[in-house]
């Protein structure tokens, strides 16, 4: 493989740099599974760094599920699809310097509906157990009318979310939340710098709390469609 298809890169700031470069050419489509790297060899040549260097980054980038080491045959790029691990997910969606394309953004919208959708199943099941977070969820939406700072709404925000997945009564989904609140928090500091977001929010926030509480499921995953959706904020 030509190494003039690898960019300069500081030497000083080699191994976050060499890591980021890769697994972006990777998720970007411009490295295919299959393809195997040049040697670190070659790496460390090109970058004038020493081979131990450019191997601490290929053990990275192995641990991430994005390449495999394969003794003799070299650096073999994977089909990230099937074998990345969640710290890529994590670094896409945090920035670290990638594109977020809306496919990607439409992937999260269908996932996070669907999996709220099973939690609105869940608290419609646990009926009257599940009031104490409902009641929680309600003091948080209108603790977002009493600010306009994008950073507080963004906390603000994911906090109504994880009472939500407390209310389901499953641990796993508020631990999924927590696994994901650097890189959703991030997100939704963006998010809340569009002009009358925070007004919607508040009001979808509003009917969701009420259908949940009616347990009314029908009406609550409507909710949810509309909160999780992107497409509801437009101007």
């Amino acid at each position: 493989m030509d190494l003039t298809l690898f960019k300069a890169l500081n030497p000083a700031n080699l191994k976050d740099d060499f890591v980021l470069m890769l697994e972006e050419m990777i998720l970007k489509g411009e490295l295919i599974p299959g393809d195997r790297l040049p040697a670190e060899r070659e790496f460390a040549e090109h970058y004038g760094v020493s081979r131990p260097s450019i191997h601490d980054c290929i053990v990275i980038l192995e641990n991430r599920g994005l390449v495999t080491l394969r003794p003799r045959h070299g650096v073999v790029v994977n089909n990230y699809r099937k074998e990345a691990t969640l710290e890529v997910l994590l670094s896409l969606l945090e920035g670290n310097g990638h594109e977020l394309g809306p496919g990607l953004h439409r992937e999260l919208e269908h996932f996070r509906i669907h999996m709220e959708k099973d939690i609105v199943n869940l608290i419609c099941k646990r009926g009257t157990q599940a009031s104490e977070d409902i009641d929680e969820m309600d003091r948080i939406n209108e603790q977002m009318t009493e600010t306009a700072d994008a950073h507080q709404l963004a906390e603000l925000d994911f906090q109504f979310h994880l009472e939500l997945a407390l209310a389901g009564g499953n641990s796993l989904y508020p631990l999924l939340n927590n696994t994901l609140k650097p890189a959703h928090t991030k997100y939704l500091m963006r998010f809340y710098e569009g002009q009358g977001i925070q007004e919607k929010v508040v009001l979808f926030h509003r009917e969701l709390i009420t259908a949940l509480r009616a347990c009314d499921k029908e009406a609550s995953i409507d909710k949810i469609k509309k909160i999780d959706s992107y497409d509801s904020y437009k101007p």
